[in-house]
């Protein structure tokens, strides 16, 4: 793409965003989680609108690639006034998680993830510093070699976690697991990928979508043979905030944006008082 088209772009997303430039409160953190499934530079022009359009102030940014529609994205958030973070090695990888911040001051955690697909970022207001932890699972291929691989980056990412947990943590993105009562049942998952499910729960996290929707069915991931799948999760601690909102926006598929479901999560702040999920005291 010549440097002209690419300025164009650029300016196109700024004219789409012209409304859509409030960041939010600086008392919450707005966070959207969306797995970009790889996009060219046409699709990933269309995300950025998107992506705009949700007035998020912290994006989770996952199956991003050092391609072309990649950088776009990167590139075009950067001239809407987002700070964004990379890991370590992204240019040289398959995949990497991208995390995009608005407003609020971003450092990267030391030491940093074992695999670019792991993202970990303080994100700090006047008030607080929440640890983020933005992750892209390894896909379940339905094969032995997916399983162990899969099994291998759970086990890392669990010892990871327990290294640099704090209080204040939220772990979101396509972590390509479900939960152990997930429904449809799915056999293709097995105990390891529900045994990290429920390890990341056991750091004293929970389910943002299924404390605020203890009966929901939202699915973030749609396929007719292998089955529907809540793959995308957002994971709060309470000392992070409270769990204000936390739902899918299934507009990302069917606009042909992504494969996935976009989960949108509101977390307020603690200012002061220690916060748990639904109240301050």
């Amino acid at each position: 793409m010549n440097d002209d088209a690419f300025q164009g772009m650029l300016f196109g997303a700024t004219s789409a965003a012209d409304e859509t430039t409030d960041a939010g409160p600086l008392d919450e953190l707005r966070v959207c989680a969306l797995n970009v499934n790889s996009p060219n530079p046409s699709r990933a022009q269309r995300i950025v609108n998107w992506l705009l359009a949700t007035k998020s102030n912290t994006l989770v940014l996952t199956e991003m690639q050092p391609s072309e529609g990649g950088r776009h994205i990167l590139a075009c958030l950067q001239a809407e006034g987002f700070t964004t973070t990379c890991p370590p090695g992204w240019k040289d990888t398959r995949y990497f998680t991208a995390v995009a911040t608005r407003g609020i001051e971003a450092a990267p955690v030391q030491p940093a993830g074992f695999d670019p697909r792991i993202n970990a970022v303080d994100l700090t207001t006047d008030d607080t510093t929440v640890r983020l932890l933005g992750i892209y699972g390894p896909t379940n291929g339905m094969t032995p070699d997916s399983s162990h691989r899969r099994r291998e980056f759970q086990q890392r990412l669990l010892d990871y976690l327990s290294r640099i947990n704090r209080p204040a943590l939220c772990i979101a993105g396509d972590l390509n697991v479900v939960e152990p009562d997930h429904r449809p049942r799915l056999p293709a998952f097995e105990n390891h990928d529900y045994a990290f499910y429920t390890g990341l729960l056991d750091l004293g996290l929970h389910d943002a979508y299924r404390e605020l929707n203890p009966s929901g069915g939202d699915h973030s991931w749609i396929n007719p043979r292998f089955g529907s799948q809540r793959l995308d999760h957002s994971l709060v601690s309470a000392q992070a905030g409270e769990i204000r909102a936390c739902a899918y926006d299934h507009t990302t598929r069917s606009d042909d944006l992504s494969d996935h479901s976009a989960l949108l999560t509101t977390i307020g702040l603690r200012s002061g008082g220690a916060a748990t999920n639904g109240h301050r005291t």
